[in-house]
């Protein structure tokens, strides 16, 4: 229950952190750009990337977790597999590639470069975790069966 309790946390927290930041020549990208309504594409939350999408993947890896973990269920493993698995898909595929993009800021300033921001590693240890949950679970009632000679 504690590892799908702390991915639940990771996740929740990926959406309130900066997934994409964007930096103008060094000088931070809010100094830079002289329009405050473009200024807000210098930082990129998680939440503005998947519309804290995450939020829900987030409460159905606490459900499962405390289904897994004080109830023993094997179907709230897999779904905390399952759900360690579509996280990890949004990190790898739809917002890895977003990391070095610099959105709207880019066209405007030639020497624009965008990282990734610390949601991104939070996203993806959120994922780990939440697969972790589930793989001790099927194990543990896997290793159980074998004990009692079922």
């Amino acid at each position: 229950m504690l590892l799908g309790g702390t991915a639940a946390l990771l996740l929740v927290l990926t959406e309130v952190t900066n997934l994409v930041v964007v930096d103008v020549a060094g000088a931070g990208c809010e100094d830079a750009v002289a329009d405050p309504a473009q200024g807000k594409d210098c930082e990129i939350t998680g939440g503005d990337q998947h519309s804290f999408a995450l939020v829900a993947v987030a409460l159905l890896v606490v459900v499962m977790a405390v289904g897994a973990g004080l109830g023993g269920s094997r179907p709230a493993g897999v779904a905390l597999i399952v759900a360690g698995a579509v996280v990890l898909g949004i990190a790898l595929i739809g917002d890895l590639p977003d990391t070095d993009s610099t959105g709207q800021v880019g066209p405007n300033f030639d020497d624009a470069e965008a990282d990734p921001g610390p949601a991104l590693w939070l996203e993806l240890a959120g994922g780990v975790l939440a697969a972790a949950a589930g793989a001790v679970r099927l194990w543990a009632t896997k290793e159980r069966n074998y004990v009692n000679g079922n």
